[in-house]
């Protein structure tokens, strides 16, 4: 009988511990999952612009249809239902080995695209917005259940955000960045010679006749503009944040 008891009471104690682990677990995620969506909150009150703020991509990959719909080659382009430009493609290496999927998605003349990458057996692995080819944002990891497990902040250095570069664009030159075909395209680096600092270069269609930009360097920090220029079209000039610095040497 005093075995008996003995036995009940370690079983007892083993279950205490176990249960308690799985509650410090919960805890843990339940933080996990907080901490992530408060990221989220506070990036989408700095993303007014951005119309991929509230989609959420597929957590599969449709991959037969996929296999159906591009007819032997390796992407498939259609428009859903929302007039959104969908773009579908396999990532494979030879011999037809496939390593994932990619899908990008778009607004006609919209700059902004979100780009989602999938496994070989179509689950989500991350996804990524951009604005004119400039990565921005968050970057979301899934596993394979689709919950977010980590995520990459890309916005940092700049305290001057993609949002705020586009109202300036707006209010000070009266142009529409967000429009694909007016704004030639859009970087941002840390530049070792900006005492590694963030910049901003802008190239703006001025007269697509004779090929003509208006170029601009934008602190990423303060949003001051520090150099504009214009350029032609095929010219060779180099960087326009070089081109900045060499003015300063002057």
């Amino acid at each position: 009988m005093e075995n008996y008891k003995k036995k009940c009471l370690n079983i007892f104690i083993v279950l205490l511990i176990i249960t308690s682990c799985n509650t410090q677990n919960s805890e843990n995620k339940t933080k996990v999952s907080q901490i992530i969506a408060n990221k989220e909150m506070e990036q989408k009150k700095k993303e007014t612009y951005n119309v991929f703020n509230d989609y959420f991509p597929a957590e599969k990959f449709d991959i037969t249809e996929f296999n159906v719909k591009r007819k032997g080659k390796d992407d498939y382009y259609f428009i859903d239902n929302n007039d959104m430009e969908v773009h579908q493609f396999v990532d494979e290496e030879y011999p037809f080995k496939v390593r994932g999927y990619w899908e990008k998605r778009k607004y006609p003349n919209f700059a902004y695209e979100f780009v989602s990458a999938y496994n070989a057996k179509g689950l989500l692995l991350h996804t990524v917005t951009i604005f004119q080819s400039v990565e921005f944002g968050l970057v979301k990891y899934y596993d394979d259940s689709g919950n977010v497990t980590k995520e990459e902040d890309l916005d940092i250095p700049y305290k001057f955000s993609i949002d705020d570069l586009i109202t300036k664009m707006k209010t000070e030159y009266n142009v529409d960045i967000t429009d694909s075909r007016i704004c030639r395209s859009i970087g941002r680096g840390i530049e070792a010679e900006y005492n590694n600092s963030p910049l901003y270069d802008v190239y703006m269609v001025a007269d697509p006749i004779s090929g003509q930009f208006l170029c601009y360097v934008i602190d990423g920090i303060t949003g001051e503009t520090l150099y504009t220029t214009t350029r032609y079209r095929g010219e060779k000039r180099g960087a326009l944040t070089d081109e900045y610095f060499n003015s300063l040497k002057k």
